[in-house]
Order: structure tokens, then C-alpha cells, then sequence
């Protein structure tokens, strides 16, 4: 993967990866501190203080390569010399001949012609991606997209589904089964599908994690009680705080003894006292409950969508995969797996 060139003798000599080194340097070229060049790529502050601290000893894994390809393509042409200044040996691509500015250009004449094929504003454009993807963009978006931003992964794939659904269904069906978007980590994946519209207008949520921190904190009060009010039925299932499988999750993620389960102790008092303030009647809607078990898996399903997210050894919840699943018709698919994990664990645990 050629990201820059280092000219020798008027010769460009590709450098196959970015390590911790170039990613400082591009850090301090948009002149951006760790956490928001953290959002900017969709990775977790921690990620990015592990690739600066291993300088050139670190390589970001294959996916965030691409991205920092992207994120330094799309920078204003000051930052770009900043960060050819910040490495000596180090000269930028001429204008057209790298790799990320090419494809984002594809991508964006792509969004164009699918568009004008279906005779459509932004507006409507949006709203008919909104109905193949896991979250709903804009027609500011589409705009954005069409002349001076690269659409995102799923866009893309999103576009020749709607220009070929048949072919798409079919090569869905058999390959992807139900699983209909990946996300590299909790924050990306939390971007493209914040809570307010993962949970809205839903019927039933239901969710096993550890501290739930998604639903918990990124959901306000007075929602949940337009949700519950509105006759939404809600489980949730959180580790017990005060049991042995979150002591060994602290162990295992590098916590201070005691700190996840302060966090998950905290968002069982939130959630309890929102239960409280709702009307008599409707208390019973909302059930919570606590377990200890070996953590695997955070789930979370609204209605017919599910959204697994593994734990992963050595690796805090918030840089793990999120993988996105609706439920088909017929069942199959991974859905009823986790649907399945989610009814398994509910029976064990101890309602509060």
C-alpha cells in the first residue's frame, strides 16, 4: 500500500506503511490533539497513544492504513507540507498520482451517476440509501459526498446495490447472510448509528453487556421515558459489579481494580432511577437485571436489528468489531444466535 514517496535521485520510492512515526507527524499537521484525531479517524484515544509511543516499531493494522491514507489525501494542501516538513526525507505525491485521492474521486462521480440514473435530489437520493443502510444520511451528506468528501465504505457498496439489486440480493444472501454493515470499533460504529437512531420509534430493546455505556449514557433520561411511554418494552442485563467476571475484565483490559465496576455500578443507578420516575403501570416495561459470566459478547437488539460486539482478549470493549444484523424472514442467519445468547443469559440472571 504506497501512502507517500520519499524522492531519490528525482525518483519516487514508495513506503509501504504508515508507522506510529508518520501518524504523529500527520497528528501535527492538522494540528489536532490525540482525542480528535482519534474521532476524526473513528479509533479510540488509546489507539492512537499506542501507535505514537511504538514510533516506527508500530504498524496500524490493514483497515486503519486505508484510513490514514484517506485522512491525509483529504487534507488542505498547508497540512500536507507540514507534514512533508515533519518527516525530512520524506515529499508528497504530485497532485492526481496517489492512490487515495484517485479512488475518492470514483467514489464520488459513483454517488453522481447513481443518482442522476434514478432521477432523484439530494433529498430523496438520501432518503432512498437510507433504506439499504444501517443509518440515514442526509441530503447535505450526498452533497458533501458529490463534490468534495469520500462517501463512506458502506455508501459505496450501498450504491451498486441499489443499481443492481438483484445481483446485490443475491450475493447478500449467499455470502453476507443477515450481517448487513461491520464497523472497525464501538466509536465508528456509534457515528454511523448514534442511539437516537438505533432506538428510535422501537417496540422492544434488549441488551447484554458489561456497562452498557451506549444505552446507558448515550441515551438521555427523558427518552427512555418517551420510549417506554410510547409502549416499548425494555431488558437490560448488566454484569454485576460486585461479582468476580468484571474483576477479571479489569484484569484483563488493564483497569485500576474497581473502575469498570464503579461504571457499571453508576449506569444500573441511572437506569433504576428512570425506571423509578416512570408512572406504576409502566415500571414493569423496563426490567433490568445483573450476571456473572465470562464476558463474549456486548448485544444489543432493537426490534428486528442486532448489533454484536465481541470482547476480545487484551483489547478494551471500545476497539473491538461491531457487526450490524437484521433479522430476515426466514430464520437462519446469525440474529437468532445472538438473540439466542441474549434469552440465555436473561434466564441466568438475578432481576433488580
Amino acid at each position: 500500500m504506497t501512502v507517500l514517496g520519499v524522492i531519490e535521485g528525482g525518483t519516487m520510492t514508495p513506503v509501504q506503511r504508515w508507522t506510529g512515526r508518520e501518524t504523529k507527524a500527520l497528528r501535527y499537521a492538522l494540528r489536532m490533539s490525540i482525542r480528535d484525531f482519534a474521532v476524526h479517524l473513528g479509533v479510540a484515544e488509546r489507539t492512537v497513544s499506542k501507535w505514537e509511543a511504538g514510533g516506527k516499531s508500530v504498524n496500524p493494522r490493514p483497515e486503519m492504513q486505508a484510513a490514514l491514507d484517506t485522512a491525509l489525501a483529504q487534507a488542505a494542501d498547508e497540512a500536507r507540507q507540514r507534514f512533508a516538513a515533519a518527516l525530512p526525507q520524506t515529499r508528497l505525491p504530485a497532485p492526481g498520482s496517489g492512490s487515495g485521492l484517485d479512488l475518492g474521486a470514483a467514489a464520488r462521480r459513483q454517488v453522481t451517476r447513481t443518482r442522476q440514473a434514478l432521477g432523484l435530489g439530494v433529498g430523496d437520493f438520501a432518503a432512498v440509501l437510507a433504506r439499504t443502510l444501517t443509518w440515514r444520511p442526509t441530503g447535505d451528506d450526498i452533497a458533501n459526498w458529490e463534490t468534495n468528501t469520500v462517501p463512506p465504505g458502506d455508501v459505496v457498496l450501498a450504491l451498486s446495490a441499489i443499481l443492481n439489486p438483484s445481483s446485490a440480493a443475491s450475493q447478500g444472501t449467499d455470502r453476507f447472510g443477515d450481517l448487513v454493515a461491520v464497523h472497525t470499533n464501538r466509536s465508528e460504529f456509534s457515528t454511523n448509528l448514534p442511539p437516537d437512531q438505533l432506538l428510535s420509534g422501537a417496540s422492544t430493546v434488549r441488551a447484554v453487556g458489561l456497562s452498557l455505556n451506549l444505552l446507558s449514557q448515550g441515551y438521555p433520561d427523558r427518552r427512555w421515558h418517551d420510549l417506554v411511554e410510547a409502549g416499548a418494552h425494555v431488558r437490560l442485563l448488566f454484569l454485576d459489579p460486585s461479582g468476580q467476571a468484571v474483576q477479571a475484565r479489569e484484569a484483563e483490559e488493564g483497569f485500576p481494580a474497581g473502575q469498570l465496576s464503579g461504571l457499571t455500578k453508576l449506569n444500573i443507578e441511572t437506569l433504576m432511577r428512570v425506571r423509578d420516575r416512570l408512572p406504576d403501570e409502566l415500571q414493569d416495561r423496563m426490567e433490568l437485571a445483573v450476571y456473572d459470566d465470562t464476558l463474549r459478547f456486548n448485544v444489543i437488539l432493537v426490534d428486528d436489528l442486532c448489533v454484536a460486539q465481541p470482547y476480545l482478549a487484551e483489547s478494551r470493549g471500545v476497539d473491538s468489531p461491531a457487526f450490524v444484523v437484521r433479522q430476515r424472514q426466514a430464520r437462519g442467519g446469525l440474529y437468532p444466535v445472538f438473540e439466542q445468547h441474549f434469552e440465555t443469559q436473561w434466564r441466568r440472571g438475578q432481576q433488580l
